[in-house]
């Protein structure tokens, strides 16, 4: 009987194995599988947006900096934004339609089918009315529609679209509920027709959930929120908000706008408040508030999403698509826009990862408001854009703070610690399922 003690890290892997089994099972779900699907098949389009997106920061004054790093792309910012506004900015569309595709076949029908009924669920969910366009002043037809809830905010509701078409459709081809035309009619022609009734049952549910319901998704997920926040600038409501948001984030739903649309109203009160007791002489660390818009910067994805991209490299001898997925996504990482490795690799509903981006979240996200609230990291008083890297960011938002620096570090070796278990066991799992499709 060997004598010999582990290591805490050796327990920590022998824990994670005992759940690896539970979340294999998790992610081979055919609702999870398919929008796991959906959402790497629609990883390219966010690819594209998000480097479209860093470099509008480098062609746009107020952006990175005063004036434009890039002046000579100027002209051709808003262009250059426009391509990210029709990819990142209505990534729900390309992800309900990937996903209504991808859950058709696991379902076992047309494919087309599918991700036709998939957005026209989603469309009905999002709309009780159409709003007027207007051109030079002139009413037009009503042909306008508002796309807030198209983008990351919208995935839950893609979601439940899908969950709805896919599941209606599938019944009524269980069932033989359908239009059935003879054998010689093209397949294309006889699959549109034999949609007819599925999606008519279709509009019935999500128009009625919408429309004469009047229930908005998104919107109804930010009540709840609401009176859970509050206007309350103290680490443990900072802590569930960050808990909050990353828990939104693995389930697919875009944590920090859906958490923003609460918080956001106090927050940007509170950092003006701070601007206008600096500008009166208090010092930054007497400064009233500690909870300002870009604090989470300093811990949220410096701790998850950077030790997932340091890993995704140093596995990618095994699993070898992982180091070109990672050099896509670290560019865009480092100016904080996450979204290509949250839906590329994806973490969203990643059984093995979703504990430990939910912890690092947490755990950063507490020492970091109090790190800054007894004054190590000064307190924030400057609005800097969002995208601004995050060990800069913490240096130049509160004067210069070498504290700011110094806790964007602390917290991604917090990450590394924390994920380095769960992900081995994800390279293990990964591993075996790539063993099993060659045989």
């Amino acid at each position: 009987m060997s004598t010999e003690k582990k290591s805490f890290m050796d327990s920590l892997m022998e824990k994670v194995d005992i759940i690896a089994g539970p979340m294999t099972k998790f992610g081979q779900i055919p609702f999870v599988r398919a929008l796991v699907n959906g959402m790497v098949a629609a990883i390219g389009v966010t690819m594209v947006g998000s480097i479209f997106l860093v470099v509008n920061l480098f062609a746009s004054d107020g952006q990175l900096t005063q004036t434009a790093l890039l002046p000579f792309l100027k002209p051709w910012a808003g262009d250059i934004a426009l391509v990210n506004s029709l990819s990142m900015g209505i990534m729900a569309v390309y992800i309900v339609i990937a996903f209504g595709s991808e859950y058709a076949e696991i379902k076992g029908f047309n494919k087309t089918t599918g991700a036709v009924g998939a957005f026209f669920a989603f469309v009905l969910l999002n709309y009780d009315a159409v709003g007027q366009l207007f051109v030079e002043g002139v009413e037009t037809l009503p042909s306008a529609l508002d796309i807030t809830y198209w983008g990351g905010a919208g995935v839950i509701t893609a979601m439940v679209a899908g969950a709805i078409a896919i599941n209606i459709t599938s019944i009524c081809y269980k069932h033989n509920i359908k239009i059935t035309l003879p054998d010689g009619v093209p397949p294309a022609v006889a699959d549109s027709f034999s949609a007819i009734i599925p999606f008519f049952f279709i509009t019935i549910v999500c128009w009625g959930i919408r429309t004469l319901a009047g229930f908005n998704i998104p919107e109804i997920i930010g009540s709840i929120l609401l009176p859970i926040f509050s206007a309350a600038d103290n680490v443990f409501v900072y802590t569930l908000q960050q808990f909050l948001s990353a828990l939104l984030w693995t389930c697919g739903l875009h944590g920090d706008n859906i958490t923003g649309a609460v918080i956001n109203a106090f927050t940007n009160t509170w950092i003006a408040e701070n601007n206008a007791a600096f500008m009166a002489g208090t010092a930054v660390a007497d400064l009233p508030y500690t909870w300002t818009p870009n604090l989470c910067r300093l811990s949220q994805w410096v701790s998850s999403c950077w030790p997932i991209l340091v890993y995704m490299y140093m596995s990618s001898k095994k699993l070898p698509h992982l180091k070109p997925l990672a050099t896509i996504c670290l560019p865009p990482a480092v100016f904080c826009i996450v979204e290509p490795i949250m839906f590329g690799l994806p973490v969203v509903l990643n059984a093995f990862l979703i504990i430990p981006f939910v912890l690092t979240h947490t755990i950063t996200a507490a020492l970091t408001y109090w790190l800054s609230d007894i004054g190590f990291v000064g307190k924030m008083y400057m609005t800097l854009p969002w995208a601004t890297p995050s060990p800069i960011l913490g240096f130049l938002s509160n004067g210069g703070s070498i504290g700011g620096i110094i806790i964007v570090f602390i917290n991604f070796a917090i990450g590394m610690v924390i994920f380095y278990p769960f992900w081995k066991a994800y390279e293990k799992s990964e591993v075996a399922r790539i063993e099993a499709e060659a045989q």
